[in-house]
Parts: C-alpha cells; sequence; structure tokens
C-alpha cells in the first residue's frame, strides 16, 4: 500500500511519544526543570564561586580593565582565526600549575574524552576501564573502536587479573576517574601507578570533580598523591568547582601536538570564547589563596559531617569521602518521592536513576559547596528526617 504523504514522520513521531510513555511508567522520565531558589544541594558549584558572585565579580573586573581586549566570539576553529595569544598563556598557565609540561584546552569534558580517546587509541590497543567511569570516557573507548574489558569499580585486584588475562597487538591503558560522581569515591592512585608500570599500562584520569578541590592549591588528586608524571593523559574538565565551562588535557609536550592535528573534537569545533579564557585564567589565581584552601578545609567539613548525620539516621551513604555524597534509596520512585519532598522544603536535592546508576542504587545525589552554612546542613538533615518518618 502506499503511504500517504506524511506517513512516515507520523509514524516516527508515535515511536516517540511510545517510548515516552514507557520511560514514564518506568519512573524513568526526565524532564528539564528550573531550581526556583532552593537551597543548592545539586550542583557542582563546590567552592561556590558562582553562588557567591565571585565569577561575575571577576567578570566585570575584566570588562572595566580592557574592555576591547578579549572578544565574546571567537568566530572560527583554533587552527583557523580562532586562535589567540590568551589561549597560549592559560594553558601554559594551567600545565604550571597541575604538575605537567603542557596542556590543551577543550570545549567541555565530554568533547576532551571522546576526542583525546578516539585520537590515542585504535583496534590494537586494550581499553581497561572501571566499570563507572563517565560516559564521555566509555563513549570515547568505544568510537576508538579499541579492545573493552572493564573492571569492578576500585576493584585493583579484579583489574590486575585483567591486565593479566588480555593482552593486544598494541598498548593498554587503564581509564578511571579521581572522584566519581554518582558514589563520591576515589580510587587509590599510587597503588594504581604501581600496578600499571608492573603490567606496561598507560593510565588515562579524569580530574572533573577533583580540580579545585583536592591537591595543593587545588590541582587535583594525582597532585595530591605526588604522582602527576606517572598519569599519560590527565583531563581537568572547569564545569564543575571552577564554575565555567571547558576542559584541560594534560600531558606531555608532544601530546599537546598530536592533538592539535588528531582531535576531531578540538579540529572542527570553533574556539570558545577568548573572554572565557582570561576568566578561567583569573579562577586558577584565585584557586592558590589562603581564602580557597580556607573553602576547601570548609567543603570537606560540611561532608563528613553530613555522613555522619546519615549514619545516625541509619541512610545509606555508600563508600563516599568526598564532597559528594548519596544516599542511597534503592527504587526510582522512592528517590523521586524524597527528592520532592525535599524541594517542598525548600531543598534542592536531585534524584538520580537508572540508567545513570545500576538498577537498584536509585539515590539522593548530595553535592555540598563550601558556600553552605551550618544551619544549611542542619536543614537538610531535619528534612531528611522528617520524610524518613513519614514513611515509616
Amino acid at each position: 500500500m502506499e503511504l500517504k504523504s506524511g506517513a512516515p514522520q507520523a509514524a516516527w513521531q508515535s515511536a516517540l511519544a511510545a517510548e515516552l510513555r514507557k520511560l514514564d511508567a518506568q519512573q524513568l522520565l526526565r524532564k528539564l526543570s528550573v531550581h526556583a531558589g532552593r537551597l543548592d544541594f545539586s550542583s557542582n558549584d563546590y567552592l561556590s564561586l558562582n553562588a557567591n558572585g565571585t565569577l561575575a565579580q571577576l567578570l566585570r573586573q575584566i570588562v572595566l580593565e580592557a574592555p576591547d581586549a578579549f572578544p565574546v566570539g571567537s568566530t572560527a576553529s583554533r587552527l583557523i582565526r580562532g586562535h589567540y595569544a590568551v589561549f597560549d598563556q592559560l594553558e601554559s598557565e594551567f600545565a604550571a600549575f597541575s604538575g605537567y609540561p603542557d596542556a590543551l584546552f577543550f570545549h567541555s569534558g565530554y568533547a576532551a574524552n571522546v576526542g583525546v580517546i578516539d585520537a590515542l587509541l585504535g583496534p590494537r590497543d586494550v581499553a581497561f576501564v572501571d566499570r563507572l567511569c563517565h560516559a564521555s570516557m566509555l563513549d570515547g573507548v568505544r568510537i576508538s573502536g579499541s579492545q573493552r574489558r572493564y573492571f569492578a569499580h576500585n576493584d585493583l585486584n579484579d583489574l590486575e587479573d585483567k591486565l593479566k588475562r588480555y593482552g593486544g597487538r598494541g598498548r593498554r591503558w587503564i581509564f578511571t576517574e579521581a572522584i566519581f560522581s554518582m558514589d563520591g569515591d576515589a580510587p587509590d592512585l599510587r597503588a594504581l601507578c604501581e600496578l600499571a608500570e608492573r603490567h606496561d599500562a598507560l593510565i588515562y584520569l579524569d580530574e572533573a570533580h577533583s580540580l579545585g578541590v583536592r591537591g595543593p592549591q587545588g590541582a587535583g588528586l594525582a597532585a595530591e598523591a605526588g604522582v602527576s608524571r606517572r598519569i599519560a593523559v590527565n583531563v581537568f574538565p572547569c564545569g564543575k568547582a571552577p564554575g565555567l565551562m571547558g576542559a584541560f588535557v594534560a600531558g606531555p609536550i608532544e601530546l599537546k601536538s598530536y592533538l592539535i592535528n588528531r582531535a576531531r573534537t578540538f579540529v572542527f569545533s570553533t574556539a570558545q570564547p577568548p573572554l572565557l579564557a582570561e576568566l578561567l585564567r583569573r579562577v586558577l589565581g584565585l584557586f592558590q589563596t589562603p581564602e580557597m584552601q580556607t573553602a576547601r578545609a570548609i567543603l570537606a567539613q560540611r561532608a563528613a559531617e553530613f555522613r555522619a548525620a546519615c549514619a545516625r539516621l541509619d541512610c545509606n551513604t555508600g563508600v563516599s569521602s568526598t564532597q559528594i555524597v548519596p544516599v542511597v534509596v534503592g527504587e526510582a520512585d522512592r528517590a523521586l518521592r524524597l527528592a520532592a519532598g525535599l524541594r517542598e522544603r525548600g531543598l534542592d536535592v536531585r534524584a538520580i536513576r537508572p540508567p545513570t546508576v545500576p538498577e537498584g542504587t536509585s539515590r539522593l545525589r548530595v553535592s555540598f559547596q563550601a558556600g553552605h552554612s551550618s544551619d544549611d546542613l542542619a536543614a537538610l538533615v531535619a528534612a531528611l528526617e522528617e520524610l524518613r518518618n513519614l514513611e515509616a
């Protein structure tokens, strides 16, 4: 039978609607929502640089000091006409700050991970990937065509077993994160480096949730562990504690030149605004002040206090040891109900459900900031206790 005009599109739209109904029935349908002034326990503004107006103040300073120095738009890729001296300065300063020979600035952590992994790995290589690595790393490994072997989360014994069992004609890479965004835990980087060196493997590390928060002057977990030069590739996304966007890829000098030529997400993207590069330069300087060291200490203290309160309430916070504290509640519908109850009490805490986390581990993801007061923490604990009592 001949299809009427427009029939294929109507069928496609019906299929989309059916899939959305299915997600809704499973309590997995996601929607965009505005925070509406609630107390923020969901964003990654760990040092409160957005919440306390610091970034806005830095931006005003830049514009007042040199209103015409930094174009708002770059208008081309950095290989065409979008490259400015401020990018070189930013990358050089970040390399010195983080302890690496050089760095290259990408648009986002996602663009960095997908582009870099695709550029560095191929079918001859083997990727040993922590099962809880971010989607951008998983996608980069998949796109690269490399052989994939997944090891149990932060389990170095399982990783070593797989390193012994699986080889390849190319290189072997280990993929992990400094702080895992849903569990709030961290790997033992020194032990990981020793393991990698015993088995001739290279390490690829993502420091999205540790930049600005951990290590000397906020330089990250590798710097804190003293293993920066033992990490082959270290990616530092800037959307969390720095409060902005973009990502630095740090490593040996040769890596930067190679990526400028081979990383498709860098080569074929219009450059970021030069104004952003200057703003990030100033944030890096801010990270190295005594005030930010105090902020990091407060951040760690608030998270530790919340974990202790959750233990008293018999709430499961898993293996969290950082500013990210999950309250694991099990099923998606329960996580949604608790999150809605917290919103009604003026607290913005989001429910995290599959496929972001495994089935049966839906949770409230509580993300602390240096700007959270003792009263803010008390309000969160009291609301959580009240909601649990109502469930009983």
